[in-house]
């Protein structure tokens, strides 16, 4: 337990604020996943459909991912990026998630043109 002025960092309103953010970045992401695999498995959606689905839940998952390791990094202060900590390992992992399958940058691009089509 990181203690900051005097006190437990987990009781510091702002600590308090990222965590809430990091569950809600993860709830949201999972919820996007979740529509996306219910969505493929019903079969409704029909193939552009569902590749865009895959597109956002790729990049929301990826991208909640890299916030919520990104604070996590920062509450842990200078552990959080020695080489041997968890969360540095994590850091590195998502990094690379945020490349492989597509880089978000093109999932971005992939959506935009589902989103475009017809207009």
């Amino acid at each position: 337990r990181r203690a900051q002025f005097g006190g437990p960092l987990a009781e510091q309103q702002a600590v308090q604020m990222s965590i809430a953010d990091m569950a809600c970045d993860l709830e949201a992401a999972r919820l996007l996943v979740y529509k996306c695999a219910a969505q493929s498995d019903r079969g409704d959606a029909g193939r552009d459909l569902e590749a865009k689905a895959g597109s956002m839940a790729k990049l929301m998952a990826t991208e909640a991912a890299f916030r919520v390791i990104d604070r996590a990094v920062q509450l842990h202060g200078g552990r959080g990026v020695l080489q041997e900590s968890v969360v540095a390992r994590l850091y590195e992992d998502v990094r690379a998630l945020r490349i492989y399958e597509g880089a978000s940058d093109i999932q971005k691009v992939l959506i935009a043109r589902h989103l475009l089509k017809g207009v």
